[in-house]
């Protein structure tokens, strides 16, 4: 059983990439931060695709089961602990005295909605819905407790449902990408709170005043997409924007040589492809 409490967030997780630059006069307590993203979401729906455009924007609405940190160690979040009662049901904690965004405070009934929910999404291009492969059912038996129970043992099941965004079960089954779209259904438990939307320009958030996991650093945070890399670069550069990503590697030398840019990058456990050596008679 892993039990415990998240250390307050300071910093918002907006980007979900590897490789951005930020202005380095951009002094840290700023009020606004403007961030250049390549790839806008395909909706404000957390649970509509499984893809990494949609969770960095998602991921600041919305809160989890679990805390992913940048080592991959899991972290109670919208969950306290977790223990296994037998082969086949798992015991989950919720946190206690969250609210939503319209003030509602989160209960059993929100977190048992939302982990079904993926397998209800139509059209979707990237179905979240695979996390849910061999969970037979949510329970709820006591008002901050859960039972899911699995068709066979699932020892890793909180790395495949932790993931999975909370939304208010009074969304309901029939809601679509024009009501999250809209801002109408787009309504979380995380730092910030969704506050416009301007289709292939940005998305406007303001900062969650009672968010459980301590104030947001910023008052509003604008995520201005960008999609030609010469352009993110000029807007950074410019002072358009104050953080940017996906830096292009040849691009990588003449920011490295600027005093007012500084460069961030990090190890990715992401496979882009693996192939068996099947050319050669002797592999070396």
């Amino acid at each position: 059983m892993l039990s415990g409490d998240v250390h307050a967030m300071t910093i918002c997780r907006f980007v979900f990439l590897w490789l951005f630059a930020a202005a380095a006069t951009h002094p840290a307590a700023a009020i606004d931060l403007t961030i250049g993203r390549s790839t806008e979401q395909h909706s404000m729906d957390p649970h509509f695709v499984l893809l990494g455009n949609n969770t960095s924007t998602a991921e600041n609405i919305f809160d989890r089961l679990v805390f992913i940190d940048p080592d991959l160690k899991m972290h109670p979040a919208l969950a306290t602990s977790w223990r296994v009662l037998d082969p086949l049901t798992w015991e989950i904690k919720l946190r206690a005295g969250v609210r939503f965004h319209d003030g509602a405070t989160m209960t059993a009934e929100d977190v048992a909605f939302s982990i079904m929910r993926p397998r209800t999404i139509k059209n979707s291009p990237a179905s979240m819905g695979t996390w849910l492969v061999g969970v037979k059912s949510v329970e709820i038996s006591a008002p901050l407790t859960l039972l899911v129970r699995t068709e066979t043992p699932m020892p890793l099941l909180m790395d495949n449902i932790g993931p999975i965004f909370v939304v208010p079960a009074k969304t309901g089954p029939d809601a679509g990408n024009e009501e999250f779209n809209s801002g109408a259904k787009t309504i979380g438990t995380g730092p910030y709170r969704f506050s416009s939307r301007v289709p292939g320009d940005r998305v406007e958030l303001l900062a969650n005043p009672d968010y459980w996991g301590g104030k947001p650093i910023y008052d509003r945070v604008i995520l201005k997409f960008i999609s030609n890399d010469a352009a993110r670069i000029a807007a950074l550069l410019s002072g358009s924007v104050d953080v940017t990503e996906r830096i292009s590697p040849s691009d990588i030398p003449t920011l490295e040589a600027r005093s007012d840019v500084t460069l961030f990058s990090t190890q990715s456990t992401r496979m882009i492809y693996l192939a068996i050596d099947s050319v050669r008679d002797v592999s070396p």
